[in-house]
């Protein structure tokens, strides 16, 4: 009987709901049904599935630079926030998606928005994520980092004491 709770708990922490077809649409790379779902009246920054992102963050986590470039052509917000404040630079930049990360600073994204602690996306390049789908919490990402620091403020103390625990500077 335990077990059998314990198997029904689990199903029910991992349910989300269900994603917007842009969305999945997003996730999966395809730019034409994006392009097509957009012309239909899509919303670009409707928040979707269990983790309150917008389509672009879904991109980014998905590393879909086609998808992203067209969200941001039919107006997705570059600098729009998910649930958690996290903005789709700062996720590249975590993620250490280099291309992701200049596709966005050239389409206008705000390398001095911070989130919740005051964290840049320079700040999450340097540091890494702890993202179960990304890990990159150990690495040194140097050159997003480098890209970004040409443009943001200086890093947060926090994330030099962690670069240096790392071995990054």
């Amino acid at each position: 009987m335990k077990r059998l709770f314990l198997v029904i708990a689990l199903i029910g922490c991992t349910s989300q709901p269900s994603d917007s077809p842009l969305t999945l649409s997003v996730r999966e790379g395809d730019v034409a049904e994006v392009r097509a779902q957009l012309a239909r009246g899509a919303d670009p920054n409707a928040p979707g599935g269990g983790n309150g992102w917008t389509p672009l963050l879904h991109a980014v986590h998905k590393n879909q630079l086609g998808t992203a470039a067209a969200l941001l052509d039919a107006g997705a917000g570059v600098d729009r926030p998910g649930a958690s404040g996290i903005t789709p630079l700062m996720m590249a930049a975590g993620y250490d998606n280099k291309e992701m990360t200049a596709l966005l600073l050239a389409r206008g994204a705000n390398p001095r928005m911070t989130e919740g602690d005051g964290s840049t996306a320079l700040d999450f390049a340097i540091a890494g994520v702890p993202d179960i789908d990304r890990f990159t919490y150990f690495r040194c990402n140097q050159s997003t980092a480098a890209m970004l620091a040409k443009v943001s403020p200086p890093p947060r103390a926090a994330t030099m004491r962690w670069a240096r625990i790392k071995g990054c500077v």
